[in-house]
Order: C-alpha cells, then structure tokens, then sequence
C-alpha cells in the first residue's frame, strides 16, 4: 500500500493504491477500463474521422487485459477509498527506456485534486523501478486538471509522438532522472 504522503494525499485520508494482482483483480481492471472508455465516447466528437477508431483500440486493449500492461514492462495500479476501488492508472512499455502512463481513470465521485496525481506519481515510481528513463502521456487538450497536475509533477509538452484519433491532443514527456521518489506502492 501507498502511504499518505505526496500531491492531494490530504484531501483523501484512509485512501490507498496498490498494485494489481491480475488473478484477482482482472475484472475490475476491465470494467475501470470500460468505465474510462465510456466517459471518453462522451467528450469526444463522434463525427470525428478517427475517434471511433481509438474507441476500438481501447476495447482491444480491454479485451487482451493484461497485455501491454501485465509484465514484465507494465503495471496497473489501483486506487482505493474505504476498500472500495475508485481509480486506476497504468504503464506499458512504448520502446526501449521508454514508457507511457495510460488510463488515469478516477471515478467521477471521487474526482478532485489528488487520485490523478497520486497515481501518476507511483506509476512514475514503478517506471523507474522497470528501468525506464522517460515516461510519455497524452491528454485530451479539455482535460485541464490532469494538464496541470502533470506539468506540476514535471512533464513537458512534447511532439505528437503517436496519431492520437482526438483532434487537440496534447502530448507530455517526463524525464529528470526518474531519481525522485513519488509514492511508495507494495
């Protein structure tokens, strides 16, 4: 489990993070996963020509759960909130020392500041312990918390570094070392 400490961390005490065990946990892996995939059909364009497209690749990925994000190169990790699951957040490997953060996901009663930022903060945590050296993420350019909280934690805008199907992505790349540490997950 994460301890209390780091960005938002007051603003949800009894809270935890940790790991996925995907024996246990593959279901709720997948509909966290579906749940972001939906909230995503909500605030995209649907006339937009490659929405339905990165649509269909997410639920590619649900379907091959853990895939990319299984090991021995990714990690999922969960939120919890009085034992109930609330968020999750994950990492897969994009090229050698390379990762990117996908599926920062809080469900939207438990939105404010904190989860997103908590999470992001172990995933980077993890991605050096895997040996990564630079961890990429891309947003929605509407997604303004999430914009904010990343830059705060030190990523920096970088080029589009994949064909994002969402007109307006913006893209991040953190890399100072991947020396701090953000959280600590079991």
């Amino acid at each position: 489990m994460v301890g209390g400490h780091g960005h938002g961390s007051e603003s949800y005490s009894g809270t935890t993070l940790r790991r996925v065990n995907w024996s246990e946990d593959i279901g709720t892996v997948r509909r966290l996963f579906q749940d972001y995939r939906n909230w995503l059909a909500d605030h995209v364009d649907p006339a937009a020509s490659n929405a339905q497209v990165g649509l269909g690749q997410i639920d590619q990925q649900i379907a091959e759960l853990p895939g990319a994000y299984g090991s021995p190169g990714g990690e999922v990790i969960l939120a919890f909130a009085k034992q109930a699951v609330v968020a999750c957040g994950a990492l897969r490997g994009l090229e050698p020392k390379t990762a990117e953060i996908k599926r920062i996901y809080v469900r939207a009663d438990h939105r404010g500041p904190g989860f997103g930022p908590r999470l992001t903060g172990a995933l980077l945590d993890r991605a050096r312990e895997l040996g990564y050296e630079r961890v990429r993420v891309d947003t929605l350019g509407t997604m303004t918390a999430a914009i904010q909280f990343y830059q705060e934690l030190g990523f920096v805008p970088i080029p589009a570094y994949w064909p994002h199907p969402a007109p307006g992505a913006l893209f991040f790349e953190y890399r100072p070392g991947m020396t701090e540490t953000h959280r600590k997950v079991d």
